[in-house]
Protein backbone atom coordinates (compact mmCIF):
# COMPACT_ATOMS: atom_id res chain seq x y z
CA UNK A 1 0.00 0.00 0.00
CA UNK A 2 1.27 3.42 -0.82
CA UNK A 3 2.32 5.89 1.79
CA UNK A 4 -0.63 7.91 2.90
CA UNK A 5 -0.87 11.63 3.08
CA UNK A 6 -1.37 12.96 6.55
CA UNK A 7 -4.28 14.98 5.25
CA UNK A 8 -6.21 11.84 4.41
CA UNK A 9 -9.52 11.74 6.25
CA UNK A 10 -8.84 8.24 7.51
CA UNK A 11 -5.24 8.86 8.32
CA UNK A 12 -4.11 5.59 6.72
CA UNK A 13 -5.39 5.94 3.16
CA UNK A 14 -4.44 8.30 0.38
CA UNK A 15 -7.16 10.63 -0.85
CA UNK A 16 -7.59 8.51 -3.97
CA UNK A 17 -7.93 5.31 -1.96
CA UNK A 18 -10.44 6.95 0.37
CA UNK A 19 -12.42 8.21 -2.64
CA UNK A 20 -12.42 4.66 -4.06
CA UNK A 21 -13.75 3.26 -0.78
CA UNK A 22 -16.57 5.80 -0.70
CA UNK A 23 -17.59 5.45 -4.35
CA UNK A 24 -17.49 1.66 -4.34
CA UNK A 25 -19.56 1.22 -1.20
CA UNK A 26 -22.08 3.99 -2.00
CA UNK A 27 -22.64 2.97 -5.62
CA UNK A 28 -22.88 -0.65 -4.58
CA UNK A 29 -25.43 0.18 -1.94
CA UNK A 30 -27.77 2.24 -4.08
CA UNK A 31 -30.44 -0.48 -3.78
CA UNK A 32 -30.31 -0.22 0.00
CA UNK A 33 -30.51 3.56 -0.10
CA UNK A 34 -33.65 3.64 -2.23
CA UNK A 35 -35.33 0.48 -0.94
CA UNK A 36 -38.51 2.42 0.03
CA UNK A 37 -38.96 3.39 -3.63
CA UNK A 38 -38.42 -0.01 -5.24
CA UNK A 39 -40.41 -1.77 -2.50
CA UNK A 40 -43.36 0.50 -3.26
CA UNK A 41 -42.85 -0.12 -6.99
CA UNK A 42 -42.95 -3.91 -6.68
CA UNK A 43 -46.13 -3.65 -4.61
CA UNK A 44 -47.72 -1.91 -7.60
CA UNK A 45 -46.11 -3.99 -10.37
CA UNK A 46 -46.53 -7.43 -8.81
CA UNK A 47 -49.71 -6.74 -6.86
CA UNK A 48 -48.01 -7.69 -3.59
CA UNK A 49 -49.15 -6.91 -0.08
CA UNK A 50 -46.90 -4.82 2.15
CA UNK A 51 -46.05 -7.99 4.08
CA UNK A 52 -44.96 -9.80 0.89
CA UNK A 53 -42.89 -6.84 -0.32
CA UNK A 54 -41.32 -6.64 3.12
CA UNK A 55 -40.31 -10.31 2.81
CA UNK A 56 -38.53 -9.64 -0.49
CA UNK A 57 -36.54 -6.81 1.08
CA UNK A 58 -35.99 -8.87 4.22
CA UNK A 59 -34.40 -11.77 2.31
CA UNK A 60 -32.01 -9.38 0.57
CA UNK A 61 -30.91 -7.86 3.88
CA UNK A 62 -30.58 -11.29 5.44
CA UNK A 63 -28.27 -12.42 2.65
CA UNK A 64 -26.10 -9.38 3.38
CA UNK A 65 -26.05 -10.27 7.07
CA UNK A 66 -25.11 -13.92 6.60
CA UNK A 67 -22.28 -13.16 4.19
CA UNK A 68 -21.01 -10.35 6.41
CA UNK A 69 -20.78 -12.76 9.35
CA UNK A 70 -18.86 -15.32 7.27
CA UNK A 71 -16.39 -12.67 6.11
CA UNK A 72 -16.02 -11.13 9.58
CA UNK A 73 -15.32 -14.47 11.25
CA UNK A 74 -12.69 -15.32 8.63
CA UNK A 75 -11.43 -11.83 8.08
CA UNK A 76 -7.77 -12.66 7.42
CA UNK A 77 -8.68 -14.99 4.54
CA UNK A 78 -10.33 -12.33 2.38
CA UNK A 79 -8.01 -10.09 0.31
CA UNK A 80 -9.66 -6.70 0.17
CA UNK A 81 -9.67 -5.83 -3.51
CA UNK A 82 -10.44 -9.32 -4.83
CA UNK A 83 -13.27 -9.74 -2.34
CA UNK A 84 -14.79 -6.39 -3.28
CA UNK A 85 -14.48 -7.16 -7.01
CA UNK A 86 -16.40 -10.41 -6.47
CA UNK A 87 -18.99 -8.54 -4.43
CA UNK A 88 -19.49 -5.84 -7.05
CA UNK A 89 -19.91 -8.49 -9.77
CA UNK A 90 -22.70 -10.18 -7.80
CA UNK A 91 -24.28 -6.79 -7.11
CA UNK A 92 -24.45 -6.07 -10.83
CA UNK A 93 -25.88 -9.50 -11.64
CA UNK A 94 -28.52 -9.24 -8.92
CA UNK A 95 -29.63 -5.72 -9.81
CA UNK A 96 -29.88 -6.29 -13.57
CA UNK A 97 -31.55 -9.69 -13.11
CA UNK A 98 -34.18 -8.09 -10.85
CA UNK A 99 -35.38 -5.98 -13.78
CA UNK A 100 -36.43 -9.13 -15.69
CA UNK A 101 -37.99 -11.26 -12.95
CA UNK A 102 -41.56 -12.47 -13.66
CA UNK A 103 -42.78 -13.05 -10.10
CA UNK A 104 -42.09 -12.67 -6.38
CA UNK A 105 -40.00 -15.84 -6.05
CA UNK A 106 -37.67 -14.97 -8.92
CA UNK A 107 -37.35 -11.41 -7.63
CA UNK A 108 -36.50 -12.68 -4.15
CA UNK A 109 -33.73 -14.88 -5.59
CA UNK A 110 -32.28 -11.99 -7.60
CA UNK A 111 -32.34 -9.70 -4.57
CA UNK A 112 -30.55 -12.37 -2.52
CA UNK A 113 -27.78 -12.55 -5.14
CA UNK A 114 -27.46 -8.79 -4.83
CA UNK A 115 -27.40 -9.19 -1.05
CA UNK A 116 -24.52 -11.66 -1.18
CA UNK A 117 -22.52 -9.12 -3.19
CA UNK A 118 -23.36 -6.34 -0.75
CA UNK A 119 -22.30 -8.52 2.16
CA UNK A 120 -18.84 -9.02 0.67
CA UNK A 121 -18.39 -5.30 -0.05
CA UNK A 122 -19.79 -4.10 3.25
CA UNK A 123 -17.75 -6.37 5.52
CA UNK A 124 -14.48 -5.43 3.80
CA UNK A 125 -15.17 -1.70 3.82
CA UNK A 126 -16.30 -1.66 7.44
CA UNK A 127 -13.23 -3.60 8.53
CA UNK A 128 -10.91 -1.18 6.74
CA UNK A 129 -12.63 1.86 8.21
CA UNK A 130 -12.67 0.31 11.69
CA UNK A 131 -8.89 -0.03 11.53
CA UNK A 132 -8.27 3.71 11.15
CA UNK A 133 -6.83 5.82 13.95
CA UNK A 134 -10.15 7.50 14.73
CA UNK A 135 -12.95 5.09 13.77
CA UNK A 136 -15.76 7.32 15.10
CA UNK A 137 -14.74 10.12 12.73
CA UNK A 138 -14.03 7.72 9.86
CA UNK A 139 -17.46 6.10 10.09
CA UNK A 140 -18.97 9.59 10.26
CA UNK A 141 -17.15 10.41 7.00
CA UNK A 142 -18.57 7.24 5.46
CA UNK A 143 -22.07 8.28 6.53
CA UNK A 144 -21.60 11.77 5.03
CA UNK A 145 -20.82 10.17 1.67
CA UNK A 146 -23.81 7.86 2.08
CA UNK A 147 -26.07 10.87 2.67
CA UNK A 148 -24.73 12.71 -0.40
CA UNK A 149 -25.26 9.72 -2.68
CA UNK A 150 -28.73 9.11 -1.22
CA UNK A 151 -29.70 12.68 -2.08
CA UNK A 152 -28.94 12.02 -5.74
CA UNK A 153 -30.61 8.60 -5.87
CA UNK A 154 -33.83 9.71 -4.15
CA UNK A 155 -34.15 12.53 -6.68
CA UNK A 156 -33.55 10.42 -9.80
CA UNK A 157 -34.98 6.95 -9.13
CA UNK A 158 -38.66 8.03 -8.83
CA UNK A 159 -38.54 9.24 -12.45
CA UNK A 160 -37.12 5.93 -13.70
CA UNK A 161 -39.95 4.19 -11.85
CA UNK A 162 -42.48 6.44 -13.62
CA UNK A 163 -40.94 5.50 -16.98
CA UNK A 164 -40.38 1.78 -16.45
CA UNK A 165 -41.88 0.72 -13.15
CA UNK A 166 -39.80 -1.36 -10.73
CA UNK A 167 -37.56 -2.45 -13.62
CA UNK A 168 -36.48 1.18 -14.01
CA UNK A 169 -35.28 1.28 -10.42
CA UNK A 170 -33.31 -1.94 -10.81
CA UNK A 171 -31.76 -0.82 -14.11
CA UNK A 172 -30.67 2.43 -12.47
CA UNK A 173 -29.09 0.62 -9.55
CA UNK A 174 -27.26 -1.69 -11.92
CA UNK A 175 -25.81 1.16 -13.97
CA UNK A 176 -24.80 3.02 -10.81
CA UNK A 177 -22.98 -0.14 -9.70
CA UNK A 178 -21.02 -0.06 -12.96
CA UNK A 179 -19.89 3.48 -12.11
CA UNK A 180 -18.75 2.32 -8.68
CA UNK A 181 -16.81 -0.57 -10.22
CA UNK A 182 -14.72 1.90 -12.23
CA UNK A 183 -13.04 2.92 -8.95
CA UNK A 184 -11.95 -0.62 -8.05
CA UNK A 185 -8.35 -0.23 -9.35
CA UNK A 186 -7.73 2.31 -6.56
CA UNK A 187 -9.41 0.31 -3.81
CA UNK A 188 -6.92 -0.42 -0.97
CA UNK A 189 -5.30 -3.82 -1.01
CA UNK A 190 -3.95 -4.84 2.37
CA UNK A 191 -4.51 -7.41 5.17
CA UNK A 192 -7.81 -6.93 6.99
CA UNK A 193 -6.39 -7.70 10.41
CA UNK A 194 -3.13 -7.67 12.31
CA UNK A 195 -0.83 -10.65 11.77
CA UNK A 196 -1.08 -11.81 15.39
CA UNK A 197 -4.86 -12.28 15.20
CA UNK A 198 -5.66 -15.95 14.71
CA UNK A 199 -9.28 -16.33 15.66
CA UNK A 200 -12.48 -14.79 16.92
CA UNK A 201 -14.25 -15.68 20.15
CA UNK A 202 -17.26 -14.10 21.77
CA UNK A 203 -15.61 -14.78 25.12
CA UNK A 204 -12.89 -12.29 24.18
CA UNK A 205 -15.44 -9.51 23.56
CA UNK A 206 -16.40 -7.45 26.62
CA UNK A 207 -20.06 -7.21 27.59
CA UNK A 208 -20.36 -3.59 26.49
CA UNK A 209 -19.18 -4.56 22.99
CA UNK A 210 -21.80 -7.30 22.69
CA UNK A 211 -24.44 -4.88 24.01
CA UNK A 212 -23.47 -2.29 21.37
CA UNK A 213 -23.71 -5.00 18.71
CA UNK A 214 -27.23 -5.89 19.86
CA UNK A 215 -28.15 -2.20 19.95
CA UNK A 216 -27.17 -1.87 16.28
CA UNK A 217 -29.51 -4.72 15.39
CA UNK A 218 -32.43 -3.19 17.26
CA UNK A 219 -31.72 0.36 16.06
CA UNK A 220 -31.73 -0.59 12.39
CA UNK A 221 -34.70 -2.90 12.79
CA UNK A 222 -36.75 0.01 14.09
CA UNK A 223 -35.34 2.34 11.44
CA UNK A 224 -36.01 0.00 8.53
CA UNK A 225 -39.48 -0.92 9.75
CA UNK A 226 -40.42 2.66 8.91
CA UNK A 227 -38.04 3.39 6.02
CA UNK A 228 -39.09 0.35 3.99
CA UNK A 229 -42.59 1.75 3.84
CA UNK A 230 -41.94 5.49 4.01
CA UNK A 231 -43.11 5.84 0.40
CA UNK A 232 -46.33 4.04 1.35
CA UNK A 233 -46.87 6.51 4.21
CA UNK A 234 -46.48 9.39 1.76
CA UNK A 235 -48.82 7.70 -0.71
CA UNK A 236 -51.36 7.22 2.10
CA UNK A 237 -51.27 11.00 2.55
CA UNK A 238 -51.95 11.55 -1.16
CA UNK A 239 -48.39 12.20 -2.35
CA UNK A 240 -46.94 10.97 -5.65
CA UNK A 241 -43.82 8.81 -5.87
CA UNK A 242 -41.78 11.68 -7.29
CA UNK A 243 -43.07 13.97 -4.54
CA UNK A 244 -41.94 11.52 -1.86
CA UNK A 245 -38.64 11.15 -3.70
CA UNK A 246 -38.03 14.89 -3.57
CA UNK A 247 -38.70 14.94 0.18
CA UNK A 248 -36.40 11.96 0.71
CA UNK A 249 -33.72 13.63 -1.42
CA UNK A 250 -33.97 16.84 0.59
CA UNK A 251 -33.98 14.83 3.82
CA UNK A 252 -30.92 12.85 2.74
CA UNK A 253 -29.09 16.12 2.05
CA UNK A 254 -29.98 17.40 5.51
CA UNK A 255 -28.83 14.16 7.12
CA UNK A 256 -25.26 15.10 6.26
CA UNK A 257 -25.55 17.12 9.46
CA UNK A 258 -25.77 13.86 11.45
CA UNK A 259 -22.31 12.38 10.84
CA UNK A 260 -20.83 15.87 10.52
CA UNK A 261 -22.19 16.67 13.97
CA UNK A 262 -20.79 13.37 15.25
CA UNK A 263 -17.39 14.34 13.85
CA UNK A 264 -17.49 17.82 15.37
CA UNK A 265 -18.70 16.67 18.77
CA UNK A 266 -16.62 13.47 18.58
CA UNK A 267 -16.43 12.08 22.15
CA UNK A 268 -15.53 15.28 24.00
CA UNK A 269 -18.92 15.13 25.75
CA UNK A 270 -18.77 11.38 26.18
CA UNK A 271 -21.16 8.90 24.62
CA UNK A 272 -24.19 9.17 26.91
CA UNK A 273 -25.64 12.57 25.98
CA UNK A 274 -25.38 12.26 22.15
CA UNK A 275 -26.79 8.73 22.14
CA UNK A 276 -29.70 9.40 24.50
CA UNK A 277 -30.76 12.70 22.91
CA UNK A 278 -30.73 11.19 19.43
CA UNK A 279 -32.68 8.04 20.35
CA UNK A 280 -35.36 9.94 22.32
CA UNK A 281 -35.92 12.30 19.36
CA UNK A 282 -36.09 9.32 17.00
CA UNK A 283 -38.75 7.69 19.14
CA UNK A 284 -40.91 10.81 19.29
CA UNK A 285 -40.66 11.45 15.55
CA UNK A 286 -41.51 7.83 14.77
CA UNK A 287 -44.70 8.03 16.80
CA UNK A 288 -45.66 11.29 15.11
CA UNK A 289 -45.13 9.74 11.65
CA UNK A 290 -47.62 7.01 12.46
CA UNK A 291 -50.26 9.56 13.35
CA UNK A 292 -49.34 12.08 10.64
CA UNK A 293 -52.39 13.58 8.91
CA UNK A 294 -50.79 16.04 6.49
CA UNK A 295 -48.07 16.27 3.89
CA UNK A 296 -46.59 19.21 5.81
CA UNK A 297 -46.08 17.07 8.90
CA UNK A 298 -44.59 14.30 6.75
CA UNK A 299 -42.19 16.76 5.11
CA UNK A 300 -40.99 18.07 8.47
CA UNK A 301 -40.71 14.73 10.24
CA UNK A 302 -38.93 12.62 7.63
CA UNK A 303 -35.61 14.56 7.70
CA UNK A 304 -35.40 14.27 11.49
CA UNK A 305 -36.25 10.58 11.33
CA UNK A 306 -33.49 9.96 8.79
CA UNK A 307 -30.98 12.13 10.67
CA UNK A 308 -30.98 10.51 14.10
CA UNK A 309 -29.53 7.05 13.24
CA UNK A 310 -26.66 8.74 11.40
CA UNK A 311 -25.75 10.48 14.65
CA UNK A 312 -26.06 7.29 16.70
CA UNK A 313 -24.25 4.86 14.40
CA UNK A 314 -20.76 6.48 14.41
CA UNK A 315 -20.79 6.39 18.22
CA UNK A 316 -21.81 2.73 18.30
CA UNK A 317 -19.13 1.91 15.74
CA UNK A 318 -16.63 3.68 17.98
CA UNK A 319 -17.78 1.51 20.90
CA UNK A 320 -17.27 -1.64 18.82
CA UNK A 321 -13.78 -0.49 17.90
CA UNK A 322 -12.97 0.00 21.58
CA UNK A 323 -14.28 -3.47 22.36
CA UNK A 324 -12.32 -5.10 19.52
CA UNK A 325 -9.51 -2.90 18.15
CA UNK A 326 -8.63 -5.59 15.58
CA UNK A 327 -11.73 -4.61 13.62
CA UNK A 328 -13.47 -7.99 13.50
CA UNK A 329 -16.44 -6.86 15.58
CA UNK A 330 -16.77 -3.75 13.43
CA UNK A 331 -16.69 -5.88 10.30
CA UNK A 332 -19.43 -8.05 11.81
CA UNK A 333 -21.41 -4.89 12.61
CA UNK A 334 -22.42 -4.72 8.97
CA UNK A 335 -24.22 -7.99 9.65
CA UNK A 336 -25.83 -6.49 12.75
CA UNK A 337 -27.24 -3.52 10.85
CA UNK A 338 -28.41 -5.55 7.88
CA UNK A 339 -29.87 -8.29 10.08
CA UNK A 340 -31.73 -5.54 11.90
CA UNK A 341 -32.85 -4.05 8.60
CA UNK A 342 -34.04 -7.48 7.50
CA UNK A 343 -36.01 -7.94 10.70
CA UNK A 344 -37.40 -4.42 10.42
CA UNK A 345 -38.64 -4.92 6.85
CA UNK A 346 -40.41 -8.10 7.91
CA UNK A 347 -41.89 -6.67 11.11
CA UNK A 348 -42.91 -3.45 9.39
CA UNK A 349 -44.66 -5.30 6.59
CA UNK A 350 -46.54 -7.49 9.05
CA UNK A 351 -47.55 -4.54 11.24
CA UNK A 352 -48.69 -2.43 8.30
CA UNK A 353 -50.66 -5.20 6.63
CA UNK A 354 -52.21 -6.35 9.90
CA UNK A 355 -53.01 -3.13 11.76
CA UNK A 356 -52.09 -0.06 9.72
CA UNK A 357 -49.75 2.89 10.06
CA UNK A 358 -50.13 3.54 13.78
CA UNK A 359 -49.14 -0.06 14.53
CA UNK A 360 -46.13 0.39 12.25
CA UNK A 361 -44.95 3.43 14.24
CA UNK A 362 -45.44 1.70 17.60
CA UNK A 363 -43.51 -1.35 16.38
CA UNK A 364 -40.51 0.85 15.54
CA UNK A 365 -40.81 3.05 18.64
CA UNK A 366 -40.72 0.06 20.98
CA UNK A 367 -37.40 -0.94 19.46
CA UNK A 368 -35.93 2.54 19.86
CA UNK A 369 -36.92 2.54 23.54
CA UNK A 370 -35.11 -0.79 23.94
CA UNK A 371 -32.03 0.86 22.42
CA UNK A 372 -32.24 3.64 24.99
CA UNK A 373 -32.03 1.10 27.81
CA UNK A 374 -28.93 -0.47 26.26
CA UNK A 375 -27.31 2.93 25.77
CA UNK A 376 -27.63 3.61 29.50
CA UNK A 377 -25.39 0.59 30.05
CA UNK A 378 -22.76 0.98 27.34
CA UNK A 379 -22.31 4.76 27.11
CA UNK A 380 -20.62 5.38 30.50
CA UNK A 381 -18.24 2.45 29.95
CA UNK A 382 -17.35 3.63 26.44
CA UNK A 383 -16.77 7.19 27.65
CA UNK A 384 -14.29 6.02 30.28
CA UNK A 385 -12.42 3.57 28.03
CA UNK A 386 -12.37 5.99 25.10
CA UNK A 387 -10.72 8.67 27.24
CA UNK A 388 -8.15 6.13 28.43
CA UNK A 389 -7.40 4.97 24.87
CA UNK A 390 -6.87 8.52 23.61
CA UNK A 391 -4.61 9.37 26.52
CA UNK A 392 -2.63 6.16 26.05
CA UNK A 393 -2.19 6.92 22.35
CA UNK A 394 -0.80 10.33 23.21
CA UNK A 395 1.60 8.83 25.74
CA UNK A 396 -0.12 10.12 28.88
CA UNK A 397 -0.79 6.64 30.23
CA UNK A 398 2.25 4.90 28.83
CA UNK A 399 1.72 1.44 27.43
CA UNK A 400 -2.01 0.59 27.58
CA UNK A 401 -3.13 -2.69 29.06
Amino acid sequence: MSTTSSSSPAGEFSRLQWAAILFVVCCGFSSQMVSPLWVSAIISDFGLSEAAAGRVSSFEFMAVAVVSVVVALNITRFPTRKTVIAGMALLLIGNFASAFTPDENALTLARMVCGVGKGLVEAVVFSLVAGTTNPTRSFATLNVAYAVFSTFFYLCVPYTIVWEGAAGAFHTMGFVGVVGALFLPWFPERPLARSEITGFSLRAIPAYGIAAFVALIILWSGQNAIMTFIDRIGSHLGMSGTGVGRILSFAALLTIAGPVLARVIDTRFGFTAPLMIAIVLETLVTLLLGYSLSTTAFTLLVPVFMLMPLIVTPYLMGVLSLADPAGRLSAASSAAMTAGSSLGAWLGGMALTGAGYTALSWTASAQFLACALIFLFIAPVATRLGAHARAAASGAFGDPE
